[in-house]
């Protein structure tokens, strides 16, 4: 957008400072109409716009050039603005309800309890849905995370993971998705640690589709549901990408059990590699030296682990990696 154009605009919405509940509503409003998604949201946020004072103005033409020019599709012969806003403002009240009632609330980046350690990142958050216990969000985590359809090794390594977290007594961060990361969080349950799942899909979606009943055991466990999606919001490769940079994150420390080079396992790596977060990875003593590969970034403070041959060394990385003060990250490369 054109700086001018750009600094005009800010001077029509960013002029109201509205309270936290006033901009959540006027998030999920926003979120609410045909044709404006995550992407038109996160880049009006990341522009210090204000939602409350653009689901507010009485300029419907100058609200629908904004949102265009950021990225939605608004019909610009819609009819008149006061009432679709309105309409949009009760929606979200509902939807209000509705997340209440499950016990999800909305963070913007902010907020005292938005986790620090996403602030890492180059893009972000700008806010968080959450469900479940805020404080495991701040506590030194482990982010274990793999394929989808392990094989029989890659069974037993994540199984070998799974079962040494209670002596690493730390929470667990993985993305709920089946295979390995489900099989972390079963685990988190069973060694009493907490747990904590990032969707790449809205906190209403139900996916992977049967999942709300590990949701229902993580939470009731001490543990933690969270996106940056918006409630309804789908899957998609692009979304799990980005869900992948807050895995790296959030963890101080990265476990990936067992992964192929292009997969998102593998995006979770580079994303790590480039925070200067400690890898752990693993392999077993007849795996070809190919299978695991580290990016060179992540060479100087990142280690493969031959297990259980060194199993020893892999507890004292963990260990350690858990209660080091976070280095720097780098300037990060974008991967989509």
């Amino acid at each position: 957008m054109d700086m001018d154009i750009q600094s005009n605009y800010k001077s029509l919405f960013t002029q109201k400072t509205p309270n936290n509940f006033q901009e959540k509503i006027s998030l999920l409003a926003l979120a609410s109409l045909k044709g404006v998604g995550y992407w038109t949201l996160y880049k009006l946020k990341k522009e210090g716009f204000s939602f409350n004072s653009i689901i507010t103005s009485d300029d419907g033409p100058e609200v629908i050039n904004l949102l265009c020019k950021f990225g939605a599709t608004i019909d610009k012969t819609s009819k008149d603005w006061r009432e679709t806003s309105f309409q949009a403002i009760g929606r979200a009240e509902k939807i209000t309800q509705k997340l209440n009632n499950q016990k999800t609330e909305i963070i913007f980046a902010d907020d005292d309890r938005f986790p620090e350690s996403l602030l890492d990142l180059d893009d972000s958050p700008e806010w968080l849905f959450i469900r479940g216990d805020f404080s495991v969000l701040k506590k030194p985590s482990i982010t274990a995370v793999g394929t989808r359809k392990p094989s029989a090794d890659g069974e037993w390594l994540s199984n070998f993971v799974g079962l040494s977290l209670a002596d690493w007594g730390a929470p667990t961060v993985s993305g709920l998705a089946n295979g390995m990361d489900q099989a972390i969080h079963n685990f988190s349950l069973r060694m009493k640690v907490p747990t904590i799942a990032i969707l790449g899909t809205g906190i209403q979606s139900d996916y992977p589709k049967g999942s709300n009943y590990l949701i229902d055991k993580i939470i009731d466990h001490g543990g933690t549901i969270i996106t940056e999606y918006l409630p309804n919001d789908s899957y998609s490769g692009q979304n799990f990408v980005r869900r992948n940079r807050l895995q790296a994150a959030l963890g101080k420390v990265l476990i990936p059990i067992e992964w192929s080079p292009k997969s998102g396992t593998a995006h979770t790596v580079n994303y790590a590699a480039q925070l200067m977060r400690p890898i752990a990875a693993l392999s077993l003593s007849d795996w070809e030296t190919e299978r695991v590969i580290l990016p060179k970034l992540a060479e100087p403070f990142s280690k493969v682990f031959c297990l259980p041959r060194d199993q020893t060394e892999l507890n004292n990385f963990v260990k350690n990696s858990l209660s080091k003060t976070q280095k720097k990250p780098i300037k990060q490369m974008p991967l989509i």
